[in-house]
């Protein structure tokens, strides 16, 4: 089907997952997927209002003035991220859907509904009673630069040392790895590292906070109707799945007391370990089979083996 686009109208975006394999698995997975959508969207110039990161799929909404910069732009961040994503697992192969979903929203009414429906999606499944309690919706950072963490007055030198990594590699527009994640969290206390991770989102920040919130009478006024109504989508073909995405924080901490430690290192184990860890966690989680072949990337045809 032809696509519809508008210029600088605003678009939602939806994109899945192959056979639905789970996507974030640890804060890094996430911060590497956020900065890389920051720097391309600066790249492509295109406005961003919304993104929020599921375990399984994303949703954005954001305008572009071509529909060949909106293509491109998700095109590159796709491809970018799966690239880093397989050298950091040894997977191989593409990990979403060649073919995403996108609907034009000119009403205010829909602009709204899509809104809420994008922010909503984890209180939807169950991971928050409110969503500006997710972090990865980035809802809370369009009012605060530290909603997840405590502010530090006297930073360690390590801490100072990381910000500045950040604030050069925003400076310099790369996004960052996952080996340089890894640095320089290292040797920080929970504190320090919560406190990283705000400025790293407040650091790359892509969202025109103005061109969302002018969209209601505040930004107080806009929590409350996001968390007053939940919004609809009936122009994107997407599955919904009515298990509660909380079954997979069960899931880690099972494969932890089996001594798994990288969640991602259960992508690449041989099937027939696959199939062992899907007997353990089906006793001992409540999640569903559906979900345990999500998240060990067990290929359906592999399910009931």
């Amino acid at each position: 089907m032809k696509r519809r686009f508008s210029p600088d109208s605003t678009m939602h975006v939806y994109q899945r997952s192959m056979s639905g394999f789970n996507i974030f698995y640890s804060l890094d997975d996430f911060l590497v997927f956020y900065t890389i959508v920051a720097v391309q969207a600066r790249k492509y110039g295109i406005t961003l209002l919304g993104l929020c990161l599921m375990i399984d799929h994303i949703h954005l909404l954001m305008s572009a003035t071509t529909l060949s910069a909106m293509s491109r732009f998700i095109s590159s961040y796709t491809s970018i991220f799966v690239r880093e994503f397989n050298q950091r697992t040894g997977r191989k192969g593409p990990l979403f859907k060649s073919a995403y979903g996108s609907a034009v929203k000119q009403e205010l009414k829909k602009i709204r509904s899509a809104i809420a429906y994008l922010f909503n999606n984890p209180v939807e499944k169950l991971l928050c009673s409110r969503a500006e309690a997710y972090r990865w919706n980035f809802l809370a950072y369009h009012m605060s630069a530290n909603p997840f963490s405590k502010p530090i007055g006297s930073p360690s030198r390590k801490l100072k040392m990381s910000m500045k990594i950040v604030d050069e590699s925003v400076k310099n527009c790369r996004y960052l790895k996952y080996a340089l994640i890894e640095t320089i969290y290292k040797g920080l206390d929970h504190n320090e590292k919560e406190y990283l991770t705000d400025y790293i989102i407040c650091a790359y920040f892509p969202f025109d906070s103005s061109r969302l919130i002018s969209h209601f009478r505040s930004y107080e006024d806009m929590i409350t109707a996001i968390n007053s109504n939940t919004g609809n989508e009936y122009e994107i073909s997407e599955r919904h799945y009515c298990k509660s995405d909380t079954a997979y924080r069960e899931i880690i901490n099972c494969l932890r007391k089996h001594g798994i430690q990288d969640m991602k290192d259960c992508i690449t184990f041989p099937i027939e370990k696959k199939i062992h860890y899907t007997g353990i966690l089906k006793t001992k989680t409540s999640a569903s089979y559906t979900q345990i072949r999500k998240f060990l990337h067990i290929p359906k045809e592999k399910q009931n083996t």
